[in-house]
């Protein structure tokens, strides 16, 4: 499956919070999950690498891309996998390890994606086959933040003229491998995983959001893209808004 299903990475994070469950976490039925997250761009030689500045498609180039996440759950592949007993006390009854449950991982966590590959979560986690992971993506709440009432926030050039894009939707998203056959498999060891958010895909002409369109009717020099701008580009904002659940994918790291 893809996701926002192939667009995410703050060299400094905001605070985040990870409420441990009561019960012994050391045991053979736990293990460890490791999470980070990266933004790419297809280079013209169809290579992928992450970068602090990126050409993403033809004339446009992307500088800032940051995005705020909280809530996040693993669902159980109950398909494969019965939970034993001992393992159901460690559960509530909805096949998904979550907030809901014993250990929280909430967040927020605030990214910035294209500070390279970002480390920003690592939790104890009972074993299991889990067959994706679910986040959501939401507003920050940190008035001291430029993210503040954003849940997404891209900057960068339009034929070389300066843009924004922000948007303050609340929005779920589950993320998978490319192959649907693998699941995260967590047996008492550490698995890293990595949530890799595609800008190309986002931007690209063929299947993406074409930003050429884009105007600055208000001629301040900024084309801004956003639900409430004075530009023109309130249908556009939300075009890109859909689109990225088509640009994010998992990674085995």
């Amino acid at each position: 499956m893809k996701l926002l299903n192939q667009l995410i990475a703050l060299a400094v994070l905001s605070t985040f919070t990870l409420i441990s469950c009561s019960k012994d976490e050391t045991g053979s039925d736990f293990g460890k999950l490791a999470l980070s997250a990266k933004s790419t761009a297809t280079t013209t030689s169809s290579s992928k690498q992450a970068t602090s500045s990126k050409s993403v498609a033809e004339g446009v180039e992307v500088i800032d891309f940051m995005i705020n996440l909280v809530e996040f759950e693993l669902e159980l592949d109950v398909e494969e996998q019965e939970m034993e007993n001992d393992s159901n006390e460690l559960w509530d009854d909805d096949g998904a390890f979550d907030f809901e449950d014993e250990i929280e991982l909430e967040g927020p966590f605030t990214l910035d994606l294209m500070a390279g590959q970002i480390s920003f979560l690592n939790v104890t986690v009972p074993n299991g086959s889990y067959e994706e992971l679910e986040f959501k993506i939401n507003k920050n709440k940190d008035e001291n933040s430029e993210m503040f009432g954003k849940s997404v926030l891209i900057r960068g050039t339009i034929n070389d003229v300066p843009f924004i894009y922000w948007h303050n939707f609340m929005d779920e998203v589950e993320v998978d491998f490319e192959d649907p056959t693998i699941d995260v498999a967590i047996a008492g060891n550490t698995e890293s995983l990595v949530i890799d958010f595609d800008l190309s895909l986002l931007f690209n002409a063929v299947g993406g959001i074409d930003l050429g369109q884009a105007t600055d009717n208000n001629n301040d020099g900024t084309i801004e893209i956003s639900p409430t701008d004075e530009d023109g580009n309130n249908d556009l904002a939300q075009s890109i808004r859909n689109r990225m659940r088509d640009i994010i994918d998992l990674i085995d790291d």
